[in-house]
């Protein structure tokens, strides 16, 4: 599946409070979109209250969800689409992890595995063990974890995390929502001189992409860590409409990665994410990957002109 990463699509599950009937017109809905989209792969987002994190007002209240797991399989009707499911393990203990495990591997799923969203919480299950454990129980499972390009910014590690959290089986990677192509820049970069260093091949890293309607939505991504420069909060506020211009920068931010990337001899993906109820930002998101699709594959055939251009020489 690894090489396979090139466009994918993620969703949030339905409230946990909602009813049964409206579950099913939701998954119905759902399904119809996804089968529009030129996508590889769907990823299910397992959210957990990051309050502890972040002791600022959340700008969007914290409501639970249905099982992601459940929801991308019983529910959601996408055939032979592979699902990814994030899992937040802090709240797990190894029963309860290696139980979910065999339910994702019995529906032949793959895991985006998630830590405690603050180093001050005391989690029964850390990211570590949970990577152990995915070794140890569930070694053919194709699984991978997040990467944050602006804790790069602040810390200088993050290419040391992904690193480590290759070594411990992690096969891809996804980002947190990216507007910031300063701070990716330098996390690309810095990650690939320590894997050529390190003389290992790196693994797909997917670029989230997130469309942005409204001042709240733009709080939000703030408010759970996202880097926003001063420019693009400008271009988004000062807009005739906030919506369309987030989703041209947005694929202005991954058309300039990419090709920073490409440079550098990484390849990268994108994870176009739809977390939103309201049907203009949910139209956005699909917009979005139509776009992105175009840009990929303009960029395929570039490459492949490129290729054909130097074996002709």
């Amino acid at each position: 599946m690894g090489d396979c990463l090139r466009l994918t699509y993620a969703i949030t599950p339905p409230n946990r409070a909602t009813s049964l009937e409206r579950r099913q017109t939701l998954a119905a809905a759902q399904s119809a979109r996804l089968s529009e989209l030129p996508i590889d792969a769907l990823l299910v987002y397992d959210l957990q209250d990051e309050a502890v994190r972040n002791q600022s007002p959340r700008p969007f209240p914290f409501v639970p969800k249905v099982d992601a797991l459940g929801y991308a399989f019983d529910d959601l009707n996408v055939g032979k689409l592979p699902r990814v499911i994030y899992r937040t393990v802090a709240e797990q203990d190894e029963g309860s992890f290696r139980l979910w495990l065999d339910r994702l591997q019995a529906q032949g799923g793959h895991a985006i595995l998630v830590g405690s969203p603050s180093r001050d919480s005391c989690p029964s299950l850390t990211l570590k063990q949970a990577f152990a454990l995915c070794r140890a129980h569930s070694p053919t499972l194709f699984w991978g974890g997040v990467v944050i390009a602006e804790r790069h910014q602040l810390s200088g590690a993050e290419d040391v995390r992904i690193c480590a959290k290759m070594q411990h089986g992690c096969r891809f990677f996804v980002s947190q929502t990216v507007w910031s192509t300063c701070a990716t820049k330098q996390l690309l970069s810095d990650l690939c001189v320590r894997a050529e260093v390190a003389g290992v091949a790196l693994p797909p890293l997917l670029l989230t992409l997130s469309p942005c309607g409204s001042e709240q939505t733009l709080l939000f991504q703030e408010w759970l860590g996202v880097s926003v420069p001063a420019a693009v909060k400008r271009e988004l506020r000062f807009a005739k409409d906030m919506l369309s211009r987030s989703i041209e920068l947005a694929v202005e931010t991954f058309a300039e990665v990419h090709d920073f990337a490409s440079e550098q001899g990484i390849t990268v993906g994108c994870n176009v994410e739809s977390v939103s109820s309201r049907a203009v930002e949910i139209d956005a998101s699909m917009e979005l990957v139509r776009r992105i699709d175009r840009l990929q594959c303009r960029a395929a055939k570039a490459d492949a002109a490129s290729v054909g251009i130097r074996a002709a020489e």
